[in-house]
């Protein structure tokens, strides 16, 4: 069974066309458009951010070369986005700032509910309200810049305007790739569950067959939202705390995105561990190196080809399960040790040897668990326990140090955790027990959808 239909992984294969042509045009709209450098910034914002949805959401159209999709999805989204802007405007001249941003963010919501509605109804979905509504939410909350920073680091380059703009143009590029496929992923992955009940099972199971173009978009898709997720997160946290006052509203609704953040972070991490996990099994070639290497950015750009390319060995699900049990993973777990404990004898001299403002006990209090830390990872092969134990003591020296770092650093500590957790202590669950019955004729595989 496969996650994508064959037209649906021809429309994520292909998304990279319209990511361009957006591109081009965000690139050349001066050019382009002449007309519009009269406008506000607000509304050329608005404009381009209307004519990159439509290429988005027609992209499905152009590819099954539906020209009456293509048309309502079209006038559907200028539409929404047009209706969108006037009552924008006119809130803006007629309401408090504190109720318009709030309706602000909800009108945004509404017009994509419209949109992917629209969308489920034009492919005949029987539960096309249920599966748009959840579609919506879960597009909608996720952040769209794929930044841990929430934003594009071009401070750390050589102070030229070129290499700027260049850094910031791939920056772009990159951002609305992730966003396609993001939009793409959470459209097919929901409509595919809405026609096939047993269909999560699968997703939810390390151990299923997942094919290389399927496993290169689900990761990017889940990669990019991670990412994304901690620069919110780290910007939320930021306004909360940064000493002004904030109307009751105002405060819940930071609060409600904060929880939306952090819910991203917490499902997402098992999710991206079990698409990897399903991946290399599936290669028919367990290797707990490759594994780590999708835990480090940018290095994580080999691993990914690494099992694109790879070719698919035909096995059970019986099969995959004794390979992934009996992996022989001791090299990696003593790597993971040995650089555990290296990191952590840095801190000891760090802490010992520069001003960090700590008091005499403080210090002492931190170099202590330092030194118990170092014995988690000395006994990290005996028991669950002193996993736990290692990430406890993580979390609470990460919490020492209390910098900008806070959020990302807890979120990769997460994500570390599932990898320590697929090292030391592999398991099957529920999940990976229960047999899933390839999709019978007349289910969502043979739909164009």
């Amino acid at each position: 069974m496969n996650f994508f239909t064959p037209v649906q992984l021809r429309i994520l294969k292909t998304s990279w066309i319209p990511v361009l042509i957006v591109c081009m045009i965000q690139k050349g709209a001066d050019t382009i458009f002449p007309s519009m450098l009269s406008l506000s910034l607000g509304t050329q914002y608005a404009i381009f951010l209307a004519l990159a949805t439509m290429g988005m959401v027609v992209w499905e159209a152009v590819i099954k070369k539906d020209v009456k999709q293509f048309g309502i999805l079209a006038f559907v989204t200028l539409l929404a986005f047009g209706l969108q802007f006037v009552l924008n405007e006119f809130l803006k001249a007629n309401s408090s700032q504190q109720s318009t941003s709030l309706i602000y963010y909800f009108n945004s919501f509404t017009v994509f509910l419209v949109i992917i509605i629209t969308r489920f109804y034009l492919n005949g979905m029987s539960d096309k309200i249920g599966a748009a509504v959840l579609a919506a939410v879960i597009y909608f909350v996720i952040p769209k810049t794929g930044s841990p920073t929430g934003e594009v680091p071009v401070g750390w380059l050589y102070p030229h305007q070129f290499w700027i703009d260049v850094v910031t143009s791939l920056a772009f590029l990159l951002t609305t790739f992730g966003t396609f496929i993001s939009y793409y992923s959470i459209i097919f992955l929901t409509e595919n569950s809405f026609r096939w009940p047993a269909f999560f099972i699968k997703l939810q199971s390390r151990i299923q067959t997942v094919s290389g173009w399927e496993y290169f978009f689900i990761f990017l898709a889940i990669w990019f939202v991670y990412m994304g997720s901690i620069g919110e997160l780290s910007y939320l946290m930021a306004s909360f705390f940064d000493g002004t006052t904030l109307p009751v509203v105002l405060t819940a609704f930071i609060i409600f995105k904060l929880l939306l953040a952090v819910l991203c972070i917490y499902s997402l991490a098992g999710l991206l561990r079990n698409i990897i996990t399903g991946r290399a099994l599936t290669t028919g070639t367990y290797n707990p190196w490759v594994i780590i290497m999708h835990y480090i950015p940018v290095v994580n750009i080999v691993a990914v080809l690494k099992l694109l390319l790879a070719r698919d060995k035909r096995a059970t699900q019986e099969e995959h399960a004794v390979l992934y049990l009996e992996s022989d993973r001791y090299a990696a777990q003593q790597t993971m040790i040995i650089s555990g404990i290296t990191v952590t004898v840095y801190n000891i001299y760090h802490l010992l040897t520069a001003p960090t403002g700590l008091a005499l006990s403080g210090a002492g209090l931190l170099g202590g668990l330092y030194l118990l830390k170092i014995f988690g990872y000395i006994k990290l092969r005996s028991s669950k326990t002193y996993l736990l134990l290692v990430i406890g003591l993580n979390i609470v020296t990460i919490l020492f140090a209390l910098n900008e770092y806070l959020m990302s650093s807890l979120a990769f500590l997460y994500l570390y955790y599932f990898l320590m957790l697929e090292l030391f202590y592999p398991r099957l669950e529920i999940e990976d027990t229960m047999k899933v019955q390839e999709p019978e004729a007349g289910d969502i595989f043979t739909h164009t959808a």
